[in-house]
């Protein structure tokens, strides 16, 4: 039986197998021939006698005919390669000047929004953010905000300046401010106000205003981002000289003294402060947990406090052992007091002297 059931998979085993190879034979019936190059007689004997250099061709023309000849002088460049002119060095002379077809919408015309940007430096998204953030602030603030943007590397020409374009754009009676942006250099920017502005707030104060706009956008890396937080940290500070241009009417010729109040948070930068924070998802989630987290364990901690407080413990009355089975046995006998329910029994221990020691 033993011997039977070999023999059959011996059989099994040798029809399967076959079954496996059939598709392999039928895969190499037609082998596949690899053409390469072969070397003619002709070029044999070329190579034989010298005169075919292998890999010659390679050399170029020149290379070639001096391999071929007995001459072993350097080979020398054709003329008209030898004297090209070197070139010189690429410099950023091409990216610090402003072309000319930009020069009229930034210098030479009104402006015809609050965010000029002829050589779109930002994005369309990015324009709209904003643009949109100065129209917010010329709703809510008197002081109109205009903002020109230019490359880091850019220079304003010799004969232009932002002085000229406040006197020459703006309309002196009202108060604005104009910003000469630097898109990704924010420390350079510059800062110019109407006559309106100029005659109620000192010198110091309209540098400082610019400074700390700068300091804020310095904390950013990306340019837009930078930019950003300058127009918000400015628009901050244009409203607080809005107060001051209001208070003095914009007559007389002597300054008042204003003082940013550095101590007092007000509104705007608060909203300011949330929105950075938001920025940040990791640390806002964390400050929010922690926040929670410190909440609870303070009201576990004062609810555990009144608990204690309110605790009362129960003494119940405890009967001795009668002495020889009469209720009325003499013995000795023992009180237990205390003196509050709301003290553990433990804490209520008193040292009381033992007059058995004399004895």
């Amino acid at each position: 039986m033993m011997r039977s059931f070999w023999i059959l998979s011996l059989v099994l085993g040798g029809i399967l197998f076959g079954q496996e190879l059939a598709p392999l034979e039928e895969a190499f019936e037609e082998p596949v021939e690899l053409i390469l190059p072969s070397w003619t007689e002709d070029d044999l004997g070329a190579l034989a006698s010298g005169e075919l250099v292998p890999g010659s061709s390679l050399l170029g023309e020149i290379a070639l005919r001096m391999l071929n000849s007995d001459n072993e002088d350097p080979i020398e460049l054709d003329p008209e390669v030898r004297n090209l002119p070197d070139e010189e060095p690429m410099t950023e002379e091409w990216s610090t000047r402003i072309q000319e077809q930009f020069l009229k919408p930034y210098f030479h015309e009104m402006p015809r929004s609050f965010l000029t940007d002829p050589q779109h430096l930002l994005t369309t998204q990015e324009f709209r953010d904003r643009e949109g953030f100065l129209n917010y602030h010329a709703r809510d603030t008197d002081i109109d905000l205009y903002v020109y943007l230019f490359d880091a590397l850019q220079e304003i020409p010799p004969t232009e300046s932002i002085g000229s374009v406040v006197r020459s754009h703006i309309d002196q009676d009202k108060p604005v401010a104009v910003v000469f942006y630097f898109l990704g250099k924010p420390e350079k920017s510059q800062l110019a106000f109407s006559e309106k502005v100029t005659e109620s707030v000192s010198r110091a104060e309209r540098e400082k205003v610019l400074r700390m706009a700068i300091e804020e956008a310095l904390e950013k890396s990306d340019p837009s981002s930078q930019l950003g937080s300058f127009s918000i940290q400015l628009s901050i500070r244009l409203y607080w000289l809005e107060k001051v241009v209001a208070r003095e009417g914009g007559g007389g010729s002597a300054v008042s003294p204003f003082v940013f109040p550095e101590t007092r948070a007000t509104e705007e930068e608060e909203m300011g402060l949330w929105a950075k924070l938001k920025e940040r998802p990791g640390i806002f989630y964390s400050v929010i947990i922690l926040t929670v987290a410190l909440i609870a364990v303070v009201l576990g901690y004062l609810g555990r406090k009144i608990a204690e407080k309110r605790r009362v413990y129960v003494f119940p009355d405890a009967e001795g052992n009668l002495l020889l089975e009469a209720p009325h046995a003499p013995g000795v006998g023992g009180v237990i007091s205390f003196s509050s329910i709301t003290v553990p029994p433990s804490s209520q221990k008193s040292d009381v002297p033992d007059y058995l020691q004399k004895m």
